[in-house]
């Protein structure tokens, strides 16, 4: 497992410990799903859980302009 999957597995292992905790104050289920599902989109849009990998595009080198003699 890549270091992506790694990371994306701990922001969602603890986005799950978090809606658990405050579902679990609320005694309901529901809660639990849309808590689980605010933080895990937020995590998404905010950049933290990456659904596919982005590479840097590689930038086309310059060669400097030969002076003229």
């Amino acid at each position: 497992m890549g270091a992506r999957q790694r990371l994306n597995s701990m922001y969602l292992t603890g986005v799950l410990v978090i809606a658990a905790i405050v579902g679990g104050a609320a005694n309901s289920w529901t809660v639990f799903l849309v808590v689980s599902g605010i933080l895990t989109a937020t995590a998404i849009h905010g950049g933290d859980i990456r659904l596919s990998p982005t590479a840097p595009r590689p930038t086309p080198r310059r060669h400097p302009k030969r002076r003229k003699r």
